[in-house]
């Protein structure tokens, strides 16, 4: 999970759901729904920024030395601040896009309702 590639990808998964599923799975099981979604993406962003052991294969084969640069800068090139802890701005950053999350699901859920014949 990254701060740059989730959004678009959850914007598509509530999209998706919207117009793959007929009108009775909408309401409270699309909420059910985005709920989960929102608590894997949340879950998997923990893991790699705080660098639980279970992510650290994933991120190395993908080329970054921590979780967090990994959550700030994939798919992005590195940029030459590996060594470089991370700093109170990060953090607000990554509070800042987790908090979005949520926002993205509903806006592609919401987008995909309005398009629906």
């Amino acid at each position: 999970m990254s701060l740059l590639a989730d959004p678009p990808m959850l914007f598509a998964d509530g999209e998706g759901y919207a117009r793959a599923l007929p009108e009775s799975a909408q309401g409270r099981m699309a909420t059910l729904a985005g709920v989960l979604t929102i608590g894997v993406f949340w879950a998997a962003g923990a893991a790699l920024w705080f660098d639980h052991p279970s992510v650290r294969p994933l991120r190395r084969s993908l080329g970054y030395r921590s979780g967090r640069e990994f959550m700030l800068r994939f798919p992005l090139p590195d940029r030459g601040r590996r060594g470089r802890r991370g700093d109170r701005r990060e953090d607000a950053l990554a509070i800042a896009g987790l908090a979005l999350y949520p926002f993205w699901w509903w806006l592609g859920w919401d987008h995909g309702r309005r398009a629906r014949p």
